[in-house]
């Protein structure tokens, strides 16, 4: 009887639900009735929603934002522990009758706690007499909700986390080993500095396997485009305003423009290097009505930070 699940029906049926409903846990019991009386048991909470919003939450996650694709996403929605283990000596031989000599080691281990971000949406006064549409209740779920909180997630990741609200961003990660911080040096006819810094960067990403990223905002891309035009290298050859071959001047596989409002460094980043943990968006106690305020609530609990060494690199540009 997994059909209803899977029929448009169930998105509307779940929309009136949210509308009748106040508190996550009536808005459960609700659902778990109305699935009951189509003839639906619920053994995996994966298959509880209806499927065409999973499906069009899911594609959200990864479409509303260009930046989110790159970070390594979990949906444990618990304590996020990073276990580094480091030593710089090599393995060593051993021969018969000499005495293994110890070598050091450091085993550091970091914990976040996590936090909930949320976007609580009040609605226009037609909404308030329960007279919105099904249409506009589910693009307000999907579309603008859903991409409220991933623009906050990428933001806390990127810039915002300071290790005190459930994120240790990349800007701000202390560790040497796993974030590099550069400064491009003085600009002068015919020199590349900015370049100079992303390649310095891939350098430093270079042992870890994966795609490389250039997150940066629109005028810094700008910026490195007409470096590149201006360098004496290429006095006669015009480089294309194409992402794939800046990308490839400087040694990424791929620039991603940011299009938030933070102050976003340019970033090198190495793909899934990130990880972020956050409660699942598609799954029933994410959502709640709140009837007295005509307000709708879209909320997880998530957490994140660099999870390995020469994982990325911050430039700042001089």
């Amino acid at each position: 009887m997994t059909n209803f699940i899977e029929s448009q029906n169930a998105v509307t049926e779940f929309f009136d639900v949210l509308k009748k409903n106040s508190g996550k846990s009536e808005i459960k019991n609700a659902w778990n009735a109305k699935l009951a009386e189509n003839g639906v048991t619920i053994t995996d909470t994966t298959f509880q929603l209806p499927r065409k919003l999973v499906e069009s939450i899911n594609t959200a996650l990864l479409n509303t934002n260009p930046v989110f694709k790159v970070f390594h996403v979990t949906n444990v929605g618990a304590l996020l522990v990073s276990r580094s283990f480091d030593s710089s000596n090599e393995a060593q031989v051993h021969k018969d009758g000499q005495q293994k000599t110890e070598q050091a080691a450091t085993l550091t281990i970091d914990t976040l706690e996590p936090v909930m971000v949320y976007k609580l949406q009040s609605l226009a006064e037609r909404v308030k007499r329960l007279q919105m549409s099904y249409s506009e209740l589910y693009n307000l779920i999907v579309a603008e909700l859903t991409q409220a909180i991933v623009n906050k997630i990428v933001d806390l990741a990127l810039v915002e986390g300071d290790g005190t609200n459930g994120f240790k961003s990349i800007d701000k990660e202390a560790d040497a080993k796993k974030i590099k911080k550069i400064t491009t040096k003085a600009k002068s006819a015919g020199k590349t500095p900015f370049a100079d810094a992303i390649e310095e960067a891939v350098d430093f990403v270079r042992p870890t396997a994966g795609r490389r990223y250039l997150i940066v905002k629109a005028e810094d891309r700008r910026a490195l485009l007409d470096e590149l035009r201006q360098a004496t290298a290429n006095a006669h050859v015009r480089i294309k305003n194409d992402d794939a071959e800046i990308a490839s001047e400087v040694g990424v596989d791929e620039i991603i423009v940011y299009t938030g409002s933070k102050a976003l460094k340019p970033t090198v980043l190495v793909d899934q290097k990130y990880h972020i943990d956050m409660q699942d968006l598609t799954k029933v106690d994410a959502f709640e009505w709140k009837t007295n305020s005509n307000m709708i609530l879209v909320e997880t609990l998530t957490s994140g930070h660099v999870e390995t060494y020469n994982a990325g690199a911050v430039i700042t540009v001089a």
